[in-house]
Parts: structure tokens; C-alpha cells; sequence
């Protein structure tokens, strides 16, 4: 294929920025069916936010990726081939269906002890109350200890009976149940619980504390009408064990993105922090973006260590429109020598993407496809317009430094200070607190305008000052910690007008911690000048998306103009025309590209022609945009109107023919076919 002279459009390379080591493994295992899965493998163990993301999924192979990342979250060694939590999960159900279910009709992952046992795993110790000359009903007394229950009490009891005769042991409560419960024979005559307590203190005293209690030592009294509620909130909080043990984050994740995290299986999900600030530089704005991840997979190829990343990007409006959605794609190389001499450290991953201006919400997605791990991030960000002063949100940083004047666009390198976020938004009181504010719009008539900024927590303010506005667009705070006790603190800093008005407010908190607080190796793209076609373009179709079409023109032109017919320029220039129906200047945009096979090109072209009435003129062109594209319903059709409107009814009828052969629920199409062949004009 041919293509256009002149001068090319060129996209930045990456810089390569060493990080840290963890080899992926591969997971053998094969994945259940969905149903099967869900209702009766982990139906007792999933979060109610997982099943719902699982339920709301679309395709199996969205479902099959979840199922491994749903094990993947519970994996005690991460990165080794055995996941030792799924084999002990499995090895439960057997055995809660080979022991639990005997004698009953139920499998005995259905049955009470099953779930518990499923849930929490064996019990320290068992005793089983089925020889007591039929003064008791049979049951188990289970005992269970902190170790092999997180979260609960040091030591608890779970009371099995059997209620009904030949029925499956259910699970004992003391307030709903009680001790005359248990009694069975000649013994269910007394209906009085401290009776009934004491009948059984006479054949085991701890399953007569247990009776009255689950857990030791809160029997309370035996004499009272009913128990205490404690055993039932025990009940309740066993059950909602896997709420307390798996954050749902990855879930929430993996929903916002399961399209992009099921093309190449990635099931890990890394949790990690983020900072997203949206900066003004020569009246244009970027959102500039930094993950990171807790932890980073690298593979090993002779000498090289290596980990590919992509990094996915969505940027929508507050209705929930898209306007840019794009995939980049970075590789962090390094030799292992280099390799060992960080080997520990965390990565931050900054990039940058052009914003048109206004509200819009962003996610985030790192992938890393060889150790199929993601990380997310989502958030709201704005890029204001021209108009009344506003101070930007707060941005932590670990330090900034003076950077050499380059022409190349780097992440979070602003009026010549490059910053290092802390996306964590932690120190330890050996650090300083470094913090960056923009103020926005500033008002050249108001010399009397000031900058508080204040530093506390909930009872005492720690720092505070107020200077007249800086004479740059910008202030670098930097505040030692050292007399501050670990805890939470907040930054508010106040922009006052004149006459001491509060003409901005922001705020953004932070953490002391006890102890150090390691800080991430920086890795980052760099991009051209912030005045190249790249940010341009990516700018312009996001002001067509907000149909905003002059604006994407005013910021598109100039480059057409000065580069000649480059085929991306002259796509978004000739859209954002084609969309003001200024179809004749579309077909000047397009015209030195002449017959270069691109869809986009053709398509606007041919749709111009049609809308010009030019009809042959316009089949010509979408001919190239289906070689271009495949079968595109749309643009077969549209070959067919055209070809119909120039009286080739037969060509005509051909396209409609093959347009319904894709699909055929189209009654319009199917119409004019049939007038066609029966000779009459559609």
C-alpha cells in the first residue's frame, strides 16, 4: 500500500526505568462451568460485590477469566505454581460431601456442619454426644480457636443437633433454641431453661456452658428467659467471613474493565495507589497520570530482565459518554546487573494524556501481559476553562527539583520543576511534606489577593502562613514532619480575594506513619513538544466526541495547514467538518490523499459524495472502505442507496442481498430487495 508524501506522524518512544522482580507462574487448573461454579463451589466463600461483577458478565471467556482471578485474590503464595488456598477449598467440599452427606438426602456441602466446615476448615476439637442413654438428642459440640479463625473470637463453640429424628445435624442457637432443645425422651417434659441447663451440666458441664453460650466464658445467666444475642452475632459473622477476609477492590476492577483484563487472561489483580492531576501549560491541558502497583512481575530472557506493560485509558463525561480511549504499550528492560541493584523497590508509572476542557470521570488499567496482573485507578478529574480563579487540588509529592530545559514533554514536569508524586500520600517524621497547588486564572487586577495555606488534624493546627499570591502560577510547599505524631492530617490551602473573601478552597490529606515509608523508582513515556500534531490530535477528537466541532477544528487546522496532507490530521479536520455537514470542504481536506486505503478516509469521503448526491462518486470511495474494513453493514447499504439512486438497480440489489446475508432482521432493506426483484422502483 501506498502512502501520502510528506512529513510523517510521529508517536514517542519510552524512556526505560529499572524496577523490581516477581516471576509469574501459570495456573493449570481447569475452569467450571459458570453455574456450577457459582452455586455450588463457592457459593459460601464469594463476596456478595464478586457474585454480583460474575453475574453481570457477558461473555465465557469473561466469566472463565474472572474464575481465575477470583482464585488468584486468594492465593497465599502469589507466583508459584500451587494456589494452596483452591486446593484446600476443594478438598473441603469432598470431604464436607463424603462425610456431611451420609444418611441424608442433601449433599453434605448443603448441610450446616458442611458450610461451616467449608467455611472455616476443621475444628480443633470434636465431641460427639450420641450415647446418652436418650436423655439427648444426638449432636456435636465443635471447638474452634483464633488461629484457624481470623477475625472471630480467641476460642468459640459451634453446637450441632439433630432436631428432627433421622435428619441431618442443624446449627445450635442458644437464644433461639436453648438448652430444653436438646432434650429428648422423657427429658423434653421440662420446658424450663435453667432446668433444662442443669439436666445437662449432669451429663457434660461444656456442653452445658455451650447451651447457654458459644463462647467461653459469656454463659451469662441460666435462670434468664433467653440467651444473649453474642452467639448469634458470632453465627452471622462467620458467614460473612469472606467479606472480611477478600476486599472486593479487584472485583469493582475487574467490572470497569473486564474487556481489556479477559483478552490476555490477566487474573491478578495487584492493588495500588495512583495520583491524577490535570495541568495548563501554554493554554493547553494535560492530564498527567501515575500508578503504583504494590508489586511489579518481570521476566528473564538471557541476560535481559523485562516486564510489558499496557496501559489503557478511558476519559468520560458525568453522563457516561466517552471521549478518549486508547492503549499504549511500554516495556521496562534492563540487564540484570541493573536488575540487582534495585531488586526490592516499588515502580511508579507516569504518563500523560491531552484534555479538553470540563468534568470528566477516568479509569485506568495497568496491565502486565506476561504475568497477567492488573492495577486500576478511577477518578474525577477537570480541566477548567478560561473564567473565575480556582485553586487545582492538592498534589503530594516525595520531593521536585529543578530539571534541564528540554523540548520534550515529560510527565509531571511543571515550569521546569520535575515532580516525584507520592501517590500513597504517606511519610514517615523523618521526611518532609512536599506539596504542589496551581492556582488557576489568576487575576492581573487583583494585587491584593493571598494564599493561606494551613496543615492540622482534627484538634490542632500544626502549621500555618499566609503570603500575598505568588507571582507564579504555582506553589511548592515543603514542611519537615518531624514534630508530628503519627496520624492523619489534612492541607487546606485558601485562595482570599482583596477584601479577604475566599475565592478558592483545597484540601487533600495525608498520613504520618511509625515507620519509614519506602519511595518508587519513577518509569515514564516522554512524549514531543506540547505544540506537536500528537497532543493536537488527540485533543481534537475528544472536542468531537463533546460535539463541540469548531473548537476541534480551531485546535486541528493549523497543523493541516503546516504539515500538508497527513493522513491523521486530515481525518479529524475532515470529521469535525463532515459533522457541521460542510461536506464540500470535507472532500478538499481528503482530496490530496487521493485513494489510500483507510476506512476512515474513504468513508467520510464516500458519505460527502452521497450527501453532495454524487452517487457514483460516492460508491467509488466506499468501495475502498469495505476493502478497507471488511463487511461493514452500514457501508454495504449506503453502496446500495448509491448505487440505486444512479439506476444500477441490479448492482443495487447485489449489496442488499449480501447486507441481509449478514443480517437479515433489516425489514427496510428486505422491502426495496424484494421491489427490485419483482421490477418495480423501491
Amino acid at each position: 500500500m501506498r502512502t501520502p508524501k510528506g512529513p510523517a506522524f510521529a508517536f514517542p518512544a519510552c524512556f526505560l526505568i529499572p524496577l523490581f522482580l516477581s516471576f509469574p507462574a501459570q495456573d493449570p487448573n481447569p475452569v467450571p462451568a459458570p453455574k456450577k461454579w457459582l452455586e455450588e463451589d463457592v457459593n459460601y466463600i464469594i463476596t456478595a460485590k464478586e457474585r454480583e461483577v460474575f453475574l453481570a458478565l457477558r461473555s465465557d471467556k469473561e466469566r472463565e477469566t474472572f474464575q481465575r482471578a477470583f482464585w488468584a485474590q486468594r492465593d497465599p503464595t502469589p507466583g508459584t505454581p500451587a494456589n494452596e488456598f483452591r486446593e484446600e477449598h476443594y478438598r473441603r467440599l469432598k470431604y464436607a460431601d463424603d462425610v456431611f452427606g451420609r444418611g441424608t438426602v442433601k449433599r453434605g456441602r448443603d448441610t450446616d456442619r458442611g458450610r461451616i466446615y467449608i467455611i472455616l476448615g476443621p475444628p480443633v476439637d470434636i465431641q460427639r454426644f450420641h450415647e446418652t442413654s436418650g436423655h439427648i438428642k444426638p449432636a456435636e459440640l465443635w471447638q474452634y480457636s483464633a488461629e484457624s479463625s481470623p477475625g472471630l473470637p480467641a476460642a468459640f463453640y459451634l453446637l450441632f443437633f439433630e432436631d428432627q429424628a433421622m435428619s441431618d445435624l442443624r446449627l445450635y442457637s442458644p437464644s433461639f433454641d436453648g438448652p430444653q432443645r436438646l432434650l429428648q425422651g422423657a427429658e423434653r417434659q421440662i420446658t424450663n431453661r435453667y432446668d433444662a441447663y442443669m439436666r445437662i451440666k449432669e451429663i457434660d458441664g461444656e456442653l452445658a456452658e455451650a447451651s447457654l453460650s458459644l463462647i467461653p466464658g459469656a454463659s451469662g445467666d441460666p435462670t434468664a428467659l433467653t440467651g444473649g444475642l453474642s452467639s448469634d452475632i458470632l453465627i452471622a459473622n462467620i458467614h460473612r467471613t469472606p467479606e472480611k477476609t477478600v476486599r472486593s477492590d479487584w472485583a469493582r476492577a475487574f467490572a470497569r474493565h473486564s474487556a481489556f483484563v479477559s483478552t490476555d487472561y490477566s487474573v491478578n489483580f495487584i492493588e495500588s495507589h495512583s495520583a491524577l492531576f490535570v495541568h495548563k501549560e501554554e493554554g493547553k491541558s494535560c492530564l498527567h497520570a501515575l500508578i503504583e502497583p504494590s508489586k511489579l512481575s518481570f521476566d528473564r530472557y538471557e541476560e535481559k530482565v523485562y516486564a510489558p506493560l499496557k496501559l489503557n485509558y478511558k476519559i468520560s463525561t458525568p453522563e457516561g459518554g466517552t471521549i478518549h480511549q486508547e492503549e499504549k504499550s511500554l516495556t521496562i528492560e534492563m540487564t540484570m546487573e541493573d536488575f540487582k541493584s534495585v531488586e526490592g523497590r516499588l515502580v511508579s508509572v507516569g504518563d500523560i494524556v491531552p484534555l479538553a476542557e470540563g468534568d470528566f470521570g477516568i479509569d485506568l488499567l495497568l496491565r502486565n501481559t506476561n504475568a497477567n496482573d492488573f492495577s486500576s485507578a478511577e477518578g474525577r478529574i477537570a480541566a477548567p476553562p478560561p473564567g473565575r480563579p480556582a485553586l487545582s487540588p492538592v498534589l503530594f509529592l516525595w520531593d521536585e527539583k529543578a530539571a534541564p530545559e528540554i523540548r520534550e514533554t515529560v510527565p509531571f514536569l511543571f515550569h521546569g520543576r520535575q515532580l516525584f508524586p507520592n501517590a500513597r500520600r504517606s511519610y514517615s517524621r523523618t521526611d518532609h511534606l512536599v506539596f504542589y497547588i496551581e492556582m488557576q486564572n489568576p487575576s492581573e487586577t487583583s494585587p491584593g489577593d493571598r494564599l493561606r495555606i494551613r496543615v492540622g488534624d482534627e484538634s490542632k493546627t500544626w502549621f500555618e502562613a499566609e503570603d500575598a499570591l505568588p507571582d507564579r502560577p504555582y506553589l511548592i510547599k515543603r514542611i519537615p514532619l518531624q514534630a508530628y505524631p503519627p496520624g492523619y492530617y489534612r492541607v487546606t490551602a485558601t485562595w482570599t480575594g482583596g477584601e479577604g473573601k475566599a475565592l478558592s478552597t483545597s484540601s487533600g490529606d495525608f498520613a504520618v506513619a511509625h515507620l519509614a515509608v519506602p519511595r518508587p523508582w519513577p518509569f515514564h513515556r516522554t512524549y514531543p513538544p506540547l505544540d506537536h500534531a500528537y497532543f493536537a490530535a488527540i485533543r481534537a477528537r475528544q472536542y468531537l466526541a463533546l460535539d463541540k466541532n469548531d473548537l476541534a477544528i480551531l485546535e486541528i487546522a493549523p497543523y493541516y495547514d503546516r504539515t500538508g496532507p497527513n493522513a491523521e490530521i486530515a481525518k479529524v479536520l475532515a470529521r469535525a467538518n463532515f459533522q457541521k455537514r460542510d461536506y464540500p470542504r470535507v472532500l478538499e481536506i481528503l482530496d490530496p490523499l487521493g485513494n489510500l486505503e483507510d476506512f476512515e478516509i474513504q468513508e467520510l469521503a464516500g458519505k460527502s459524495f452521497f450527501a453532495l448526491k454524487e452517487y457514483p462518486r460516492a460508491v467509488e470511495r466506499l468501495k475502498i472502505a469495505l476493502t478497507a474494513a471488511g463487511d461493514v453493514i452500514e457501508i454495504i447499504n449506503l453502496i446500495g442507496y448509491s448505487c440505486l439512486e444512479a439506476g444500477r438497480t441490479e448492482e443495487a440489489l447485489k449489496y442488499f442481498e449480501r447486507s441481509l446475508g449478514l443480517f437479515s432482521d433489516q425489514p427496510k432493506i428486505r422491502d426495496i430487495a424484494d421491489k427490485i426483484r419483482k421490477g418495480r422502483r423501491p
